[in-house]
C-alpha cells in the first residue's frame, strides 16, 4: 500500500460539483454587489464615464473571481483541472452580470458603445485567466496543507 488514499468515483464527483457550486457562490458574492454599486453609482455605470475610475470596482470584481477560483480548484487532482474549474467559474458569472447590464440598459432606455463592449470582452477574458489561476493557487493551499499535515504526523 503507498499510502494514498483512494477515493470513490461517487465521493470524487460530488466533490468536483460541490467545489464548483461554492466558488460560483463566491464569485457572485463579491462580484455581484460590486457590479450593483458600479451600475448604479451616480445613476450612470461607470464604465460609461471618461476615466479609469471603473477600474477600482473591476480589480474587485477580479479578487472576487479569484476567491471563486480558488474555492473551485482546491480539490482537483492536477494543476489543469483545477484551472479548467476556475475559468469555468467565471465562465458562469461573466455571461451573467452582462446580461444584468443588458436587461439595466434595456430597462433604462441606455445603449451600449462599441468600446463598452471591447472592454466587456476584455473583461470576459480577464475574469476566465483570473479564475484559472484562483483555481491553480487553491489547488496548491489544499497540497501544501496535507504536506504540513503529513509533516506533522512525524513531530
Amino acid at each position: 500500500m503507498t499510502g494514498v488514499e483512494t477515493v470513490s468515483t461517487g465521493k470524487a464527483e460530488f466533490r468536483h460539483w460541490r467545489s464548483l457550486s461554492d466558488g460560483f457562490l463566491v464569485s457572485l458574492i463579491v462580484v455581484g454587489p460590486t457590479f450593483l454599486v458600479e451600475e448604479m453609482w451616480g445613476g450612470k455605470p461607470l464604465i460609461d464615464r471618461s476615466g479609469a475610475v471603473w477600474v477600482i470596482p473591476a480589480a474587485i470584481m477580479a479578487l472576487g473571481f479569484f476567491a471563486g477560483g480558488r474555492v473551485a480548484g482546491r480539490h482537483r487532482r492536477n494543476a489543469k483541472g483545477a484551472f479548467n474549474q476556475g475559468v469555468l467559474v467565471a465562465a458562469l458569472t461573466m455571461p451573467l452580470i452582462f446580461i444584468a447590464d443588458l436587461v439595466r440598459r434595456a430597462v433604462l432606455s441606455q445603449s451600449i458603445t462599441v468600446e463598452v463592449l471591447a472592454i466587456w470582452v476584455g473583461a470576459l477574458a480577464a475574469a476566465t485567466l483570473v479564475g484559472g489561476l484562483g483555481g491553480i493557487s487553491g489547488r496548491r493551499r489544499v497540497r501544501l496543507a496535507r504536506k504540513r499535515n503529513q509533516m506533522d504526523r512525524f513531530l
